[in-house]
Order: structure tokens, then C-alpha cells, then sequence
């Protein structure tokens, strides 16, 4: 087993509650969908910095890149615990791209840059499939509702690829520091042509929250799910 740990930075979460019978296509039989009572599942944007992405055999290599996963939420078929189920993920490095596409693992090779400046203002900016750029303001007051933040930011095991290639992976970190947003402005036509969100919806998310600083561990090869 291979042992990744990365020192994330900005870690911006950008959801939205959408009906179920959007997303059902879109994911693997064998995940079952994290639906509220009203039929709807949260689908995320998340978009971090990674910093010094190291290997456990190769310790002292250390990458830093940016990255954004289009995901949804699911239970873990031989578990039942929280999950992610992830449509896409860019990252913005090719040499990334490689090593995870060679264990089984279709992160793509895009355009992307996060930055924030001194009034807390995140900007995301690049190109997938299309112009993206993103804008949020982490100095909200607003309150936090715990069981959405931990629905979102807890689940501990990710799943990957289409139906009959779907592969899970386990994810560590400790209890995460969460920050309300608020959305400025956001493109994201990749979203939008997948069929995730609509434009109407695009700049009224459900919840946006801000982790400035955590480490996550991420343990591989991913399995398949059978």
C-alpha cells in the first residue's frame, strides 16, 4: 500500500442541493446517493492548493499544485459510511496527471490557479472545457449549520470511475477548522455541460465554506468496487 500525504491550503467548497434524478445517471449502481427527504443530493466544487504532495517510498520528492474535484455524495457500499462519489478532477501539473492515471486513478491535466488576497477574497481562475473563474468572500459572518459542514467536508472514502470501473480509496485527516463564504461571481461551463447544475442555479449555491489549512492523507491503490 502507497501512503500519499498532502498539505492542503484554501480548500473552498462551492455546493448545491440538485434533485436526485439529475445525478442518478451520472454515478454507479452500486453507490447509493446521500438524498435529503425531499429526493435532492448536494454536488460540490472543490477547489485547493496542494502543497508538498509526497509519496511514503519517496519522502523527500515533494510536488505543489492546484486542484478542483466535481463531486457527489454516497454511502459506501460494503461500509455504509459517508462518501464522495467524483465526476472529475484537474489538476494543474502534468506529472500528477500521470502518476494518478497510472493507478487507475483519471485526474486530468488543466488549467487552474487559486489565489486570496488581504480582504479575504479567493480567486479561481483557468480553463476546463472552458473559461472558469470563480470569486468568494470568506468574511461572512453567517452561521454555520454542523450537519452540513460535516455531510460535505467528512466523508473519509472516495470513489472514482464509471459503471463496471469504479474504484474506492480511503482518505484520513483530522477534525477540519470550517469558515462560512459567500459566492461573488462564478463561470464554470463544464458544470453547466455535464449536466450538474444549470445556469440559473449557478450563482445561488446552498452552502460555501472555506478550510484555510489541513492535511489529508490519502491511501492507494484504489480498490475496485464489486
Amino acid at each position: 500500500m502507497a501512503i500519499v500525504r498532502i498539505n492542503l491550503h484554501n480548500v473552498i467548497y462551492i455546493s448545491y442541493l440538485v434533485p436526485v434524478k439529475r445525478i442518478r445517471p451520472l454515478v454507479p449502481k452500486a453507490l447509493k446517493l446521500a438524498c435529503d427527504e425531499s429526493s435532492r443530493v448536494y454536488i460540490s466544487f472543490v477547489a485547493m492548493e496542494c502543497r508538498q504532495a509526497r509519496l511514503s517510498a519517496f519522502p523527500f520528492i515533494k510536488l505543489s499544485y492546484y486542484q478542483l474535484n466535481l463531486r457527489t455524495y454516497v454511502s459506501d457500499p460494503k461500509t455504509g459510511d459517508a462518501a464522495v462519489y467524483f465526476f472529475n478532477s484537474g489538476v494543474s501539473i502534468g506529472i500528477i496527471s500521470v502518476f494518478t492515471r497510472f493507478i487507475g486513478i483519471p485526474w486530468e491535466k488543466i488549467s487552474f490557479n487559486l489565489s486570496k488576497n488581504y480582504d479575504g477574497i479567493y480567486h479561481a481562475t483557468g480553463y476546463w472545457c472552458g473559461e472558469l473563474r470563480f470569486e468568494i468572500d470568506a468574511s461572512s459572518s453567517k452561521d454555520l449549520n454542523d450537519s452540513i459542514v460535516s455531510h460535505i467536508t467528512g466523508p473519509m472514502m472516495g470513489f472514482i470511475g464509471p459503471e463496471g470501473k469504479t474504484q474506492g480509496f480511503r482518505i484520513n485527516h483530522k477534525s477540519l477548522k470550517v469558515h462560512p463564504a459567500v459566492l461573488n461571481k462564478i463561470e464554470f461551463p463544464l458544470a453547466v455541460d455535464k449536466g450538474l447544475v444549470r445556469n440559473i442555479e449557478l450563482n445561488n449555491p446552498d452552502s460555501i465554506f472555506l478550510v484555510p489549512e489541513a492535511e489529508f492523507t490519502i491511501f492507494l491503490p484504489p480498490a475496485k468496487v464489486y
